[in-house]
């Protein structure tokens, strides 16, 4: 593989952007300032009570489900469904805890 020789003349990387030996001053774009701030109103919860919030519900339905398995329990065996609300509000729990996660993803 043969080496790149560098011939002596000194603007042999003239045409280069970014290898430039010359001091540039940096340069920055303007920064759009709003008029005037909109007041709005803000959201129910904050976002750490709804992401406590949706904890709270997901282990009661956690909570309900144990308890509905232990009273029909040789229907789990037989994979029986359970009764309906449960699971259900555990699922409920979840979306509100993944809401509360994606506000705090989303934040400014």
């Amino acid at each position: 593989m043969a080496k790149y020789q560098q011939n002596d003349d000194a603007g042999w990387d003239r045409g280069r952007e970014g290898y430039l030996d010359l001091p540039q001053q940096p340069v920055y774009a303007p920064l759009a300032k709003p008029a005037q701030k909109r007041k709005e109103k803000g959201p129910l919860f904050s976002i750490a009570t709804e992401e406590r919030l949706g904890r709270l519900i997901a282990a009661g339905g956690m909570i309900w489900c144990a308890y509905s398995a232990t009273l029909e329990y040789a229907g789990v065996w037989s994979f029986e469904l359970f009764r309906p609300g449960s699971i259900e509000v555990c699922a409920l729990g979840i979306v509100v805890w993944l809401h509360g996660k994606w506000r705090r993803s989303t934040k400014n």
